[in-house]
C-alpha cells in the first residue's frame, strides 16, 4: 500500500472500531505524539490505548475533511464525533453545535507508519479525560 491508502485504511479503521487490524498499520517501534496522551514509543503501547478507547468512549468516530499527501509523509485534518463511555457528547459544553476539529501527520515507511501526531484542542475532550 502507499502513503494514501495507509492513511484512508487508518480513518476506515478507526471508524469501524476495527483495532486490531489498526495496529497492523503501525511498525513495531513506532514513535508519536498524542494531544491527550503525551509522547508514546513503540506498538505496545497502541496495544494499550485500544482498551482505553474502547472502554473511554462509547462512540468514537474521526471523519478526514483534508487529506494531503507528500512521498511518505501526510496530513490530515479531521472531524470527531465522539462520546465518552457514559454517553456524553465529545463537544465544546458552551457551543456544542460547534464542530470537534484537529489534525494528524503520518510519516511512513515500508508500508507502514512510524511517526503520528494528533493536534487538537483538548476542551471538547474533558468529557473523556474528567470522566
Amino acid at each position: 500500500m502507499d502513503t494514501q491508502n495507509i492513511i484512508e485504511k487508518y480513518y476506515d479503521c478507526v471508524n469501524r472500531g476495527a483495532w486490531e487490524e489498526w495496529l497492523t498499520l503501525f511498525s513495531d517501534d513506532v514513535v508519536g505524539d498524542e494531544q491527550l496522551a503525551g509522547h508514546f514509543a513503540g506498538i505496545d503501547v497502541l496495544r494499550g490505548a485500544i482498551d482505553a478507547i474502547a472502554t473511554g468512549y462509547s462512540r468514537f468516530n474521526m471523519y478526514p475533511q483534508r487529506l494531503v499527501v507528500e512521498g511518505d509523509a501526510a496530513c490530515v485534518i479531521w472531524r470527531c464525533e465522539a462520546a465518552n463511555a457514559a454517553g456524553t457528547p465529545i463537544a465544546y459544553a458552551d457551543t456544542p453545535e460547534r464542530q470537534v476539529i484537529g489534525a494528524n501527520y503520518f510519516q511512513v515507511q515500508n508500508g507502514k507508519i512510524v511517526y503520528m501526531r494528533t493536534i487538537h484542542d483538548s476542551v471538547p475532550f474533558r468529557p473523556f479525560t474528567d470522566q
